[in-house]
């Protein structure tokens, strides 16, 4: 197999982190539609609670990755055309 160059492994980089955004924005979108359903009441069950809860963490989860991986975009994207511009 033929070894990938910089700029080859760095564009991987850019695919893999724009397909995890992709999701991650897909999924929060989804728990942001489903969120609104739910409600947070003294009278519920414990599971229900810690469920309820750990949607709301899920959604700060999404929110971080989905930031990251912009990042991650970002900085490979620089990279790119600082490895292109060194030519």
């Amino acid at each position: 197999m033929k070894e990938k160059t910089p700029l080859q492994r760095y564009q991987s980089m850019v695919d893999w982190n724009l397909y995890r955004l992709k999701q991650n924005k897909a999924s929060l979108e989804k728990l942001n539609k489903l969120l609104p359903g739910f409600d947070y009441t003294e009278e519920a069950d414990e599971t229900y609670k810690a469920d309820y809860d750990d949607l709301l963490s899920l959604k700060i989860i999404y929110e971080t990755g989905i930031r990251n991986f912009e990042s991650k975009v970002d900085y490979y994207r620089a990279l790119i055309l600082e490895t292109e511009s060194a030519k």
